[in-house]
């Protein structure tokens, strides 16, 4: 799956370095940012007992005024892995650890992590040498945080106790208000040709299960709040969209 998405970075580059070579300004007119990004992850604090290393992808728009370095839009990051900690289908199991499918024979049903963030996000950059709009990026998103324990199932047979609804009662759904930080370098070329982020990102977020009944411990899902940790590495294309004539013209 991995590689799918390097090659979808691959084929977003071309178009961002052709779109933007078109006849138009420099980079300090107003601009509609476009972004999308990939790396690893890792999980800590409540989340950690649950969840091992990941990857995430991001994206989002955001607003850039002229002459400006604030930006203002809304992200959304989508974390996925294979590393889960918690086997809520231990009780499924036979004392070879099988799972037992509707065709009497064990069955291949792999536990992978899924989260989403989303929310408005804040960002400025602080700008290093004669690019005012190339430097150390701040970026601050505030939103909703959720994550589950989803199913990767047999493709021959199924098994019933985690079919349709019945899963819902296994998969540990979790959700709460978070904060996301980034930290990283981010440029937007004179040419608009090369624009990218690459950098350091963490968020917390503020949860609880949200599901009413959790059929592996017998009972409804602890009232305690948790602290769930996400920390990562992220590396980006920018395509922005230029609005007005600026000060100089390029062309291809």
């Amino acid at each position: 799956m991995h590689w799918k998405l390097y090659l979808l970075l691959l084929f977003v580059l071309p178009f961002s370095l052709s779109a933007q070579g078109l006849a138009g300004a420099k980079n300090l007119d107003r601009a509609v940012l476009l972004h999308v990004g990939y790396g690893p992850i890792s999980s800590g604090g409540d989340l950690g007992n649950r969840f091992g290393n990941g990857f995430s992808l991001d994206g989002g728009l955001s607003w850039l005024p002229a002459n400006s370095n604030m930006e203002i839009g809304f992200r959304v990051q989508f974390g996925f892995g294979d590393q889960v900690k918690e086997d809520v289908l231990a009780g499924l199991r036979t004392s070879n650890g099988f799972i037992i499918g509707n065709q009497r024979e064990p069955a291949d049903i792999q536990l992978r992590q899924r989260q989403i963030f989303l929310g408005p996000a804040l960002g400025y950059t602080l700008r290093i040498g004669k690019n005012q709009r190339a430097g150390i990026h701040l970026k601050t998103s505030v939103g909703y945080f959720f994550h589950r324990i989803r199913f990767q199932e047999d493709a021959i047979q199924s098994v019933a106790q985690i079919a349709d609804e019945l899963s819902a009662g296994y998969d540990r759904l979790t959700g709460g208000p978070a904060i996301h930080q980034f930290i990283g370098y981010q440029q937007l070329a004179f040419d608009r040709r090369l624009n990218f982020y690459l950098g350091a990102e963490a968020m917390a977020g503020f949860t609880r299960g949200l599901r009413t009944f959790d059929i592996p411990s017998g009972a409804p899902p602890s009232s305690d709040g948790r602290t769930d940790i996400v920390l990562g590495l992220k590396a980006g294309l920018i395509i922005p969209f230029y609005f007005g004539e600026g000060r100089e013209i390029f062309y291809k």
